[in-house]
């Protein structure tokens, strides 16, 4: 169990992942700001979320001041997360249009969602220049002395499959207790916890390749179909307030269109919800073939 790629021991490893991932945010940030492509909002987001995702992994082997890290960190997120969800639905809404043929009828409903994509992008910005902004990236660009392991630290090779094994529990412990008929916050759940083990998966993929990987790929198929089914609650969300808003301005086609949009989000959410046993039976299977080379 020894790789050049990776550490020998767990602080080396949490170290390294918050290093990377710390570069990372960096390189987007800025260009998220702007707002002109979607993916640099997206990646910096999810390198705050793979930084936060390290911090509960190995904290008990991290400084005490790591949990303030951490609370920027999510402070960060919470100021992307509404950019990023109105990209999701700018694009989701093209797609339920063109599927219903509905492109026109739509027109309204989108100019609703580009302004509070518009909204939500200068209170972006606002935060990104902001004091506590500023002192989070000269936090980030330090990090090798706020994230020197501990005297606890332990070898990688007998540390890990600890804390894998852990990831996986929580995992199943949320998908387990699914049924069709669970509340949207149960399948949201689910969904977080099977990022958190991607992530940690990730983190260790050098160490054992293809065994890896395969739970990679299943993960990812679980945490996109989970995604898709909050996207799609989302989507009703939006459609709810931007009618309570502004729907008696509106022709009657744009509502009657909406109406299409949410039966055809409903029905999504039906599929997507008996789509998720199957899928985590499949992260499961994976998991057994990693496990055995812990």
């Amino acid at each position: 169990m020894t790789s050049p790629q990776v550490p020998v021991t767990t602080g080396g490893l949490a170290s390294q992942v918050l290093r990377q991932h710390a570069a990372a945010f960096a390189e987007h940030a800025p260009l998220a700001r702007e707002g002109s492509d979607p993916e640099h909002v997206h990646q910096t987001r999810v390198a705050t979320r793979r930084m936060r995702a390290a911090i509960r992994l190995f904290q008990d082997i991290l400084p005490p001041d790591i949990k303030s890290l951490d609370d920027e960190l999510k402070w960060a997120a919470g100021q992307l997360g509404p950019l990023r969800d109105l990209d999701v639905q700018v694009r989701r809404l093209q797609q339920s249009a063109e599927e219903l043929a509905l492109t026109q009828a739509l027109v309204p409903y989108g100019a609703w969602l580009e302004e509070q994509r518009q909204r939500a992008l200068a209170a972006l910005n606002d935060a990104f220049q902001s004091v506590r902004f500023q002192e989070l990236t000269e936090r980030l660009a330090h990090l090798d002395t706020l994230a020197t392991p501990l005297g606890t630290d332990r070898p990688l090779a007998d540390d890990l499959p600890a804390r894998l094994k852990g990831a996986f529990r929580k995992l199943r412990k949320a998908s387990d207790a699914l049924t069709a008929d669970s509340p949207p916050p149960a399948f949201h759940g689910a969904r977080i916890r099977a990022k958190r083990l991607r992530y940690a998966i990730e983190f260790v993929e050098p160490l054992f390749g293809k065994p890896a990987r395969r739970l990679i790929t299943a993960t990812v198929t679980l945490q996109d179909l989970l995604g898709n089914h909050q996207d799609s609650i989302v989507s009703a969300e939006h459609i709810h307030e931007a009618v309570q808003t502004l729907g008696g301005a509106w022709p009657a086609e744009t509502s009657l269109a909406l109406g299409r949009v949410v039966q055809l989000e409903a029905e999504r959410g039906q599929n997507l919800r008996r789509g998720v046993p199957p899928t985590f039976r499949e992260v499961e299977g994976a998991w057994q073939r990693l496990r055995r080379a812990l």
